[in-house]
């Protein structure tokens, strides 16, 4: 509302609404009529909110938004107020978002107060100039909540006093005084924005000037409020006046002072994630971004590598968007040089008639082995569950790691801290069944339990066979990966088959094949934002083939072809809010 808008500048044209209106000659043209000292206000004011970014000229605060020009004022600066009365109801029913007052009274007028309670009352933001008079207080109407019967509008009508280049108050400026609550600065010296093309004032005739004033801060804060509101449009007009004050740069007194009242326009901050930052779950559950993690092992791969944007919400309920990516860490896998010169040591002492000490010196691992006639009961702590279970065969190399065993990659191998008891049957056919638990973490975190049961048959003379199926149940994890805050996941369950057949070639050479194949089914939460898991398959598989005394007496020979356990195919859905209905 000012003394009308230049409709065709370069700078403007694209960004003018339809529906404005000239008030002061009664038609439908809003741009300046007659030579004048405020001629140009009103544009200049339309180009501080919403000049074009066109690498023309300058650009507004809020550049896409769209101005609707009302004219209720003459090139000497008059306004009346039924002029400015009636623009106010046009800008109620032309769904106006905020109105830009650049101007201001010496007192009262019912007619024009009880029009900004209307736009109050409409959810409209009204941003007024303080004055140019360097008084203790601004001008009416920028105190109307001062006054009986209109203090509802501190909460959407905000008062703008002026900075200089120094973000100290403008000498021209009134000052915030009693509007301390409902008042900010703004910078108001020296802005250089649209003028109308026709001034014959604008001296170099190019369409731009640079003039002071609270006129030219208020439209600094009008075009914030745009930006706020187009960006999210759910935010009421209270709510985004109360975001701009929260986010402001505090200046003279510590919070808020007579002087720049809550502070510095600060958009930046003001468009930046405030708060912790929280992802939604469709059913209404809110957790916080920085507790919302997928620790993913190596079994998942690059399952979930697809860039996801999910929605978050700051402190406000503001929407922004984050990549699913950046929740995603990898657990470690190991360093292949330590692996490559590891030097383990199985022991195997009988202890007493019918009892046995199976260890692995360098992890620490114990088991005692009891034997009845053709029964052993087997207790074990912190040795691979899935040797143990196949009857202690040592099927791996030598002077290597496990990560180059046949035990290395199956589902039970996958267990931690492990405690099992086992019971297995002696002869050509060997079967056992037994029970684990243990934990998917080293840090014993997470815990595990499950059963399983074997059998190995010497098929021919040469050929053997190791059949291993096992039921585990995963009480937060699922194939020890971790999902926490909205991911969180339920317990897991995982059966799964493994087979190892084992043939000598000749006296010096055994060829040893692997594969084991797992489904995974995962419980999910109502309060979190993973949702409907399919089966989860996962598979590993591996060739070897090993020599011995094949260049010199006591040497070994091993070549390998081998794939780690992996995820094969499954589905998981994510859903998330991608908007709020709820009450603030």
């Amino acid at each position: 509302i000012d003394t009308g808008v230049d409709l065709d500048h370069p700078d403007l044209v694209d960004n003018i609404a339809s529906g404005g209106y000239d008030y002061v000659d009664n038609d439908s043209d809003a741009n300046p009529s007659g030579p004048g000292t405020y001629m140009s206000h009103g544009t200049h004011v339309a180009g501080i909110i919403a000049g074009m970014k066109n690498d023309t000229g300058m650009h507004g605060v809020a550049y896409n938004a769209k101005i609707l020009a009302l004219r209720a004022g003459n090139s000497a600066g008059s306004l009346s107020s039924s002029h400015i009365a009636s623009s106010i109801d046009r800008s109620i029913s032309q769904g106006a978002k905020v109105i830009n007052a650049s101007f201001g009274g010496s007192g009262f007028s019912s007619t024009t107060a009880s029009k900004w309670l209307a736009a109050h009352n409409n959810d409209i933001v009204s941003v007024h100039a303080a004055g140019n008079d360097g008084d203790a207080n601004p001008d009416f109407d920028a105190i109307l909540p001062n006054e009986v019967g209109y203090t509802a509008l501190k909460d959407t009508l905000i008062a703008v006093v002026a900075t200089d280049s120094n973000n100290t108050i403008a000498s021209y400026s009134d000052r915030c005084g009693v509007a301390k609550n409902w008042c900010m600065a703004a910078p108001g010296s020296s802005i250089y924005s649209t003028v109308d093309t026709t001034d014959n004032t604008d001296a170099d005739s190019d369409g731009y000037d640079t003039l002071s004033g609270t006129s030219m801060a208020a439209p600094h804060v009008s075009g914030a409020v745009a930006v706020l509101r187009s960006k999210w449009p759910s935010k009421t007009a209270s709510q985004t006046v109360s975001i701009l004050y929260d986010t402001a740069t505090d200046l003279g007194d510590a919070g808020i002072d007579v002087i720049y009242g809550r502070g510095l326009l600060n958009l930046d901050n003001a468009v930046y994630a405030q708060g912790a930052l929280t992802l939604r779950t469709s059913s209404g559950g809110s957790h916080y971004l920085n507790d919302s993690n997928l620790s993913t092992s190596s079994v998942l791969g690059n399952a979930l590598s697809q860039s996801v944007e999910t929605a978050v919400y700051d402190k406000y309920k503001r929407d922004y968007y984050f990549n699913l990516n950046n929740a995603i860490t990898m657990l470690g896998s190991g360093d292949t040089l330590k692996e490559l010169t590891f030097n383990d040591s199985d022991i195997e002492i009988n202890l007493e008639p019918g009892v046995k000490l199976f260890s692995e010196i360098n992890k620490g691992s114990v088991q005692i082995q009891n034997s009845y006639q053709d029964m052993n009961v087997s207790f074990s702590l912190n040795q691979n569950p899935a040797k143990v279970f196949a009857f202690n065969n040592k099927m791996h190399v030598a002077g290597l790691s496990d990560a180059y065993s046949l035990y290395s990659d199956l589902h039970l191998s996958k267990i931690k801290n492990a405690k099992v008891t086992n019971i297995s049957s002696n002869g050509n056919t060997k079967t056992s069944l037994g029970v684990v638990s243990g934990y998917t973490d080293v840090n014993s975190t997470h815990a595990v339990h499950g059963i399983n049961a074997s059998m190995f048959t010497n098929l021919t003379k040469n050929l053997s066979l190791t059949a291993q199926m096992s039921s585990l149940i995963e009480d937060e994890t699922f194939l020890s990966n971790y999902f926490s805050g909205a991911y969180q996941t339920g317990a897991a369950k995982t059966n799964s088959v493994n087979l190892i057949a084992k043939s000598a070639i000749n006296k010096q050479l055994n060829f040893t094949a692997q594969y084991t194949k797992g489904i995974t089914h995962v419980r999910t939460l109502d309060n979190s934002v993973i949702s409907d898991f399919s089966g989860i398959n996962s598979e590993s598989y591996s060739m070897s083939l090993m020599g011995n005394d094949v260049y010199a007496k006591g040497d070994t020979l091993f070549t390998t072809f081998k794939q780690p356990m992996k995820v094969t195919n499954g589905n998981m859905t994510l859903t998330t809010a991608n908007g709020l209905n709820l009450d603030d």
